[in-house]
């Protein structure tokens, strides 16, 4: 396996990332051209938090490859039944480095993430850690590449808080590094980022290959103009936040009025169905979001033989 953790979108070359959407497209075109890719290779999914999608198609994606996948359950290994602390994240690793080929991480603490960041074989893969989460973002622009033809000449608009969050400004970062745009409608017209350089980031990635990244809060305009909709999560749930902010937001009928028929509707999920996108939308002939969620595990494939070549 390569010495090269995959941490986020902006660790790849733009060659690179397009190399990888292509691999992800050839992996939903046949999901069993390579079966042995990954012969003999295990794959330690180490997981601190609930998962449904990063678990599913990364085990699914090391079967289909050829590998073995192993499940571990962070706060399982790390204490008691009655919380009494059992080992350390240095023991748990350093054990783990003699058995495994490659890690998938995911680790809300961050601290897990802060010491695989510290070394780069076994190699790693950002399974989202809070901020980042480029297998998203991966299997976002596949699937947009599958269900329009190609990722270019689109009018990409997100909806989002305006505090951010990993998965959208994994996705802000996918494009720019293909040299596209986007536009985010965000409840402030603005856009702090869970990153501390997203913003110096994205000045870099538009100056390098010419895209655009513009914020804003007006709804009707915007949308009637996209031809993809990615919405995010909103997590902030309190009844005062909800009416302040999430009504005119949340992606609904009244939202989409205006919008073109061709238009398709993203949603990383899990969904809050009636806080940020309602579900008639979710399940409404416009929406992606499930074809979104299979195509997890062909990025999942497509990053795996990327650190396996």
């Amino acid at each position: 396996m390569k010495s090269k953790n995959l941490i986020e979108v902006t660790d790849f070359t733009q060659r690179e990332w397009i190399n990888l959407i292509h691999d992800a497209v050839a992996y939903k075109k046949n999901p069993h051209r390579t079966p042995n890719r990954l012969k003999r290779k295990r794959i330690g999914l180490v997981f601190d938090s609930n998962s449904l999608r990063t678990k599913l198609s990364f085990e699914t994606a090391t079967h289909l490859l050829g590998g073995t996948s192993y499940f571990i359950d962070v706060e399982e290994v790390t204490h008691e039944k009655d919380g009494t602390r059992r080992e350390s994240f240095e023991d748990i690793i350093d054990t783990m480095d003699r058995m495994i080929d490659a890690y998938v991480l995911r680790d809300y603490s961050r601290e897990m993430f802060t010491i695989f960041k510290r070394k780069s074989y076994p190699p790693f893969i950002n399974g989202f850690c809070q901020v980042g989460h480029p297998s998203q973002a991966l299997a976002d622009l596949t699937v947009i590449t599958w269900k329009k033809g190609s990722y270019k000449q689109l009018n990409y608009v997100g909806v989002c808080p305006a505090a951010g969050s990993g998965v959208m400004e994994s996705f802000v970062y996918g494009l720019l590094l293909l040299g596209q745009s986007i536009t985010l409608i965000t409840e402030t017209g603005k856009f702090t980022g869970k990153n501390k350089d997203f913003h110096t980031t994205v000045k870099r990635l538009c100056k390098a290959y010419g895209g655009m990244l513009n914020i804003t809060k007006q709804i009707k305009s915007t949308v009637s103009t996209a031809d993809v909709l990615y919405v995010d999560e909103w997590w902030e749930n309190t009844p005062n936040y909800l009416k302040r902010n999430i009504g005119q937001y949340r992606v609904d009928e009244r939202f989409l009025r205006g919008a073109k028929p061709s238009l398709i509707i993203m949603h990383c999920m899990p969904a809050h169905p009636g806080r940020e996108i309602s579900l008639e939308v979710m399940r409404s002939k416009q929406s992606i979001i499930y074809d979104e969620a299979e195509f997890r595990t062909y990025a999942a494939m497509a990053l795996l033989s990327y650190l396996k070549k």
